[in-house]
């Protein structure tokens, strides 16, 4: 998912995150099916940065919608049966996810429960 270690300094205080297009697409469509309209409004700005034949899209997002993207992910890529992430059922590794989030909280804080 988040690929920031060959990433100049400057570059990690940028609130962006880097996803595969099945990943976009999945989230997008994930956000578009939520009954909330603040969701289906992330899922416009995220949807408004994939370019077409792109296989990687770097999504830049103000640190709350940020926030709200990788709450989301880690919702749609966690398995309940055993209460572990799922890669197999989002797309990338745990250490992925896990980059991504040490990388916000260290630049933003905690991520928010809702």
């Amino acid at each position: 998912m988040a690929r920031y270690r060959c990433r100049p300094n400057v570059m990690l205080a940028a609130p962006i995150v880097t996803l595969p297009t099945a990943i976009a697409h999945h989230v997008c469509a994930e956000l578009a099916g939520r009954p909330d309209p603040a969701w289906r409004l992330l899922g416009r700005l995220v949807a408004a940065q994939l370019f077409p034949g792109s296989l990687r899209h770097t999504i830049t997002l103000p640190p709350r919608d940020l926030n709200d993207l990788l709450s989301v992910l880690l919702d749609i890529s966690i398995d309940f049966s055993s209460d572990t992430l799922s890669p197999e059922a989002c797309g990338f590794t745990e250490a992925d996810i896990h980059e991504a989030i040490d990388l916000h909280q260290h630049h933003y804080g905690p991520l928010l429960d809702y």
